[in-house]
């Protein structure tokens, strides 16, 4: 099955990095706090858990929308909750502690790799460059794809431009991603080999549909070497 993969698509968060550990749990707290603030009858504790809810079917974006309707919030309440779950400068982050290596190794084999993340393409931006990821993904050569989820919720047409930089066809790519009914089911649905990662949010769902089966589960991305000529 691996045999025929020349080029591989990354996602980001909670693929190559911890973004549920380093970014997001922390995020969901400010924003917490702040909507609790704007009510009496929400608490800081009860925010946070119904954020976490909400965004495993509508994102955390409208998770938090969602919730200042529920509750009656001020949009300008809901604002600065939304500014503080994704503020302009990210923090401190690092990789997983196998990704670079991983990623020199499939160079030196000779896969192709692009990356497609979803997010405030700015904020990506700042992501990839903390991580240290620049040198083997670029919006010049279009191996960086960022999708803007404000505007569209579909991930195809960023998997489609992804797969014309590698200039491979579909049956050659493998895409690596935490999110069954995201990366996984679309890149699934264009023909592609999938791969799981077993991180973060989404570590515990379980696929609904026969697209959102992969046909690869991982825990950690080096666990692709063996599987990769």
């Amino acid at each position: 099955m691996t045999a025929k993969i020349r080029g591989i698509i990354f996602d980001l968060d909670d693929t190559l990095f911890d973004c549920t550990g380093q970014l997001t749990q922390p995020a969901r707290r400010r924003a917490a706090q702040i909507l609790a603030s704007a009510h009496l009858d929400l608490s800081t504790e009860t925010s946070y858990q119904q954020q976490v809810t909400l965004s495993q079917t509508h994102g955390s974006s409208e998770a938090i929308r969602i919730l200042g309707a529920q509750y009656n919030i001020p949009a300008n309440i809901v604002e600065r909750a939304l500014n503080a779950y994704n503020p302009h400068n990210v923090e401190a982050i690092t990789p997983f502690p196998d990704v670079l290596p991983t990623l020199a190794t499939l160079v030196r084999r000779s896969y192709q790799l692009a990356l497609v993340t979803s997010g405030n393409p700015d904020r990506q931006r700042e992501k990839i460059r903390l991580l240290g990821l620049c040198s083997y993904f670029s919006e010049g050569d279009n191996t960086l794809i960022l999708h803007d989820d404000r505007k569209s919720s579909d991930k195809t047409p960023s998997l489609t431009q992804a797969a014309k930089a590698l200039s491979l066809p579909y049956t050659q790519i493998l895409c690596v991603g935490d999110k069954l009914t995201d990366e996984i089911a679309t890149a699934k649905n264009l023909g592609m080999t999938t791969a799981r990662m077993r991180h973060g949010r989404q570590k515990n769902s379980k696929p609904q549909t026969p697209s959102e089966q992969p046909d690869i589960e991982i825990d950690r991305i080096s666990q692709l070497l063996p599987l990769l000529p």
